[in-house]
């Protein structure tokens, strides 16, 4: 405890410092000139055929309440109390113009989740080793501005939020997203034309390799500030376990929704998950879980943000199911869980600061909501920060 009273102290004093520090914009009036006088039209800036982006993190946590399993780097796989480590340091290339095109990243990274254990960011079996150095890798071809054919290694289409860090409102990812696939490998058709976007994709789901699944995503967009996405993920049945996912051959449905309201956007998204049954991969039966997130960013100025998350996980089976699908969340057969996330966040140029409080309870904290309550009841404190860099 003490551990983390000193991460909230120090976490404080670093905003506290920031909010005196963060740079004043003066404004300077120039003379009045006697006259008009011509001036040249600008110059439109061009567009760069290729762009290069470098993303540079490094994040601390300390943990109240460890969790009591998933570190590989322990024997007992017994978190540590306090980690830190680099986030990501990662170098990416994109040319998006023209008839062909391409992409692809390159760079180590970690998936902190909220509630589960935090792995070494090169510890083998998680994180970097889980989709090597290059996570990302594709090329494309646009024969108009309605179609767009793609292959080769491409984050998924399902989920409000994304692989890395630097992408989201939160540092941690959530449990509804350690549900969902990251990334995979396949041919994907994109067609894109006024409000309506689709895109359909033939890939080996949840990084299963020889296995195949069908992954698809229809967008409609009402006005500017409105758009309503559904996406879904249909893997082979006897898809079989990987370390990215163990439980690898589950049917998702994802339907999400982006709102903004001025300076607030929200984020909200339901996740129905099934497992079929296979008896050779100890599936007795098919089994189904839920994820729902409420996902919010309210930006203050250019300098200051303010993110939240709150979501509500959990599997529809019973603690005594003795089926190995029988656990879709990650806290055991029959288990719920809730989980609330904090994350402020301060800008200037090519500098973020993020502080992060998240807090995880089995089963329901909040009342009558008729989840009922599962699990021990546990529950888990987060504290840390995250200093990035991108350019």
């Amino acid at each position: 405890m003490s551990r983390f009273l000193a991460c909230a102290a120090s976490t404080a004093a670093l905003f506290c410092t920031l909010a005196f520090v963060a740079p004043l914009r003066a404004s300077a009036q120039s003379s009045p000139s006697p006259g008009p006088s011509p001036t040249a039209s600008p110059t439109p800036a061009p567009v760069p055929n290729v762009t290069w982006q470098t993303n540079v993190g490094y994040y601390t946590f300390e943990t109240n309440g460890v969790n009591a399993v998933g570190a590989l780097d322990s024997p007992t796989a017994v978190d540590q109390g306090g980690r830190a480590d680099w986030s990501n340091i990662m170098v990416g290339v994109t040319r998006n113009t023209g008839v062909f095109r391409f992409g692809g990243t390159i760079g180590e990274y970690a998936f902190p989740v909220v509630g589960m254990a935090l792995n070494p960011t090169f510890q083998q079996g998680a994180n970097t080793s889980l989709y090597s150095f290059v996570p990302s890798a594709y090329v494309q071809v646009v024969p108009s501005a309605a179609w767009t054919f793609t292959l080769g290694k491409m984050a998924t289409l399902l989920g409000q939020e994304n692989g890395f860090t630097w992408q989201n409102v939160d540092v941690q990812r959530g449990l509804g997203w350690s549900m969902e696939p990251t990334f995979s490998r396949g041919v994907r058709a994109t067609y894109a034309s006024g409000k309506f976007t689709g895109d359909l994709e033939y890939d080996d789901g949840f990084y299963s390799g020889n296995h195949r699944a069908l992954e698809g995503l229809a967008g409609w967009a009402p006005s500017a500030n409105t758009n309503v996405q559904f996406a879904f993920i249909l893997p082979e049945v006897n898809t079989p376990p990987n370390p990215t996912a163990s439980v690898a051959n589950k049917r998702e449905y994802d339907l999400m929704v982006t709102q903004q309201f001025g300076k607030l956007q929200l984020t909200p998204y339901f996740l129905s998950v099934r497992s079929p049954g296979y008896a050779s991969l100890g599936y007795r039966g098919d089994e189904t879980a839920y994820a729902g997130a409420l996902i919010a960013n309210y930006v203050f100025s250019p300098a200051w943000s303010f993110g939240m998350r709150y979501e509500t996980v959990g599997n529809n089976s019973v603690s005594s199911d003795p089926s190995g699908n029988a656990d879709l969340v990650g806290y055991g057969a029959g288990s719920r869980a809730q989980t609330i996330t904090l994350t402020p966040e301060f800008k200037t140029g090519a500098l973020s600061v993020r502080a992060e409080y998240s807090f995880v309870q089995l089963g329901s904290f909040l009342p009558g909501l008729g989840f009922g309550r599962t699990g021990n009841g546990n529950t888990q404190n987060r504290l840390g920060a995250e200093l990035g860099v991108q350019f």
